[in-house]
């Protein structure tokens, strides 16, 4: 088992508060066999002098440094940098579990024979900033008959429950085939704010037939540290980046083997919340100032859409 390289990729932007804990985890794993590749965005902190100072004691860990171009651009850099047969993302606010890469490395080597895409695990969804909100953690549900702890192979077309979970959006709780991502040159958009862990799963996804490996087990910590919320954080093109991401996802769901009405609604689900939330961000923005006069009507002219009211009652309809 220790003969496989796994990469490890960190973009890091002014992450100096965590960082130390972040590459302590990833020292620490109780797999060896790394590369950890530390990419310095542009940082303006001692984000770059500690991680080289983690690097000097460390050998498997690297650091890269670019001029501030945001996490995408890290993660690509970071990929073309990367060496191993597989590769994987943590953010330096983020944390993983001890054993988050020999569980990676040890499912590899089990479906090794079988058609597997990408390897997926469970999350924790820690929040230090609202004290008052409880952390949580999302697996495959023991009420639909998984079990805590183990790993199964699930067709393509209950990417719809992994994304009702939260746990297929993100590209920081899998693990990636590298000689696929750069034999079909897979890429971050770098030109896109939100959705682009989703875009890069669907661009890695249409590279690939298999099926998607999940190890039941929450491994890795996603970290709220700040009051800042994507529902309410806005940028010029994020209700445009959403309905093209989300309705790909819709279209990609759709032409999945053994895709059942229950997948389509579950999918069009998660997209009228998330397309309500870049809604609402429009808003607020246009309230703030920041959007401008024809921000109003452009919310209102979403609001009215047919197809935002069709989408609306077929999910309503449906429970969703």
């Amino acid at each position: 088992m220790e003969k496989l390289l796994l990469s490890v990729v960190i973009p890091i932007y002014n992450g100096q508060k965590h960082i130390r804990d972040c590459l302590a985890a990833i020292e620490n794993q109780t797999y060896q066999n790394l590369e950890i590749i530390c990419v310095d965005d542009g940082s303006t902190d001692n984000s770059a002098a500690i991680c080289k100072e983690f690097a000097e004691r460390d050998s498997r860990i690297k650091l890269f440094t670019q001029e501030n171009k945001g996490a995408s651009s890290a993660r690509n850099a970071g990929m073309d940098k990367a060496t191993g047969e597989y590769v994987c993302f943590c953010d330096a606010d983020d944390y993983p579990e001890p054993e988050w890469t020999q569980r990676y490395v040890a499912a590899i080597e089990n479906w090794k024979d079988a058609d597997c895409s990408f390897i997926c695990c469970g999350m924790f969804f820690d929040n230090v900033y609202y004290k008052n909100v409880k952390n949580k953690e999302s697996i495959l549900e023991a009420a639909h008959g998984f079990v805590r702890g183990n790993d199964y192979l699930i067709s393509r077309a209950s990417a719809a429950t992994l994304a009702w979970l939260k746990l297929f959006n993100f590209v920081t709780n899998k693990c990636y085939d590298l000689n696929l991502i750069k034999e079909n040159n897979i890429r971050f958009d770098e030109d896109v704010n939100i959705g682009e862990d989703l875009k890069f799963n669907m661009d890695y996804l249409d590279c690939t037939i298999g099926n998607i490996g999940v190890i039941n087990l929450p491994l890795y910590h996603y970290v709220r540290r700040s009051g800042e919320s994507l529902s309410i954080s806005y940028h010029p093109n994020d209700l445009e980046d959403t309905k093209y991401i989300y309705k790909r996802f819709v279209n990609w769901v759709m032409r999945q083997p053994g895709c059942t009405e229950e997948n389509m609604l579950v999918t069009k689900g998660i997209y009228i919340n998330d397309w309500v939330s870049r809604i609402t961000s429009l808003y607020e923005a246009y309230r703030e100032g920041v959007a401008g006069d024809k921000a109003k009507q452009k919310v209102t002219n979403e609001l009215k859409s047919k197809e935002f009211q069709d989408t609306l009652k077929e999910i309503y309809a449906g429970k969703k």
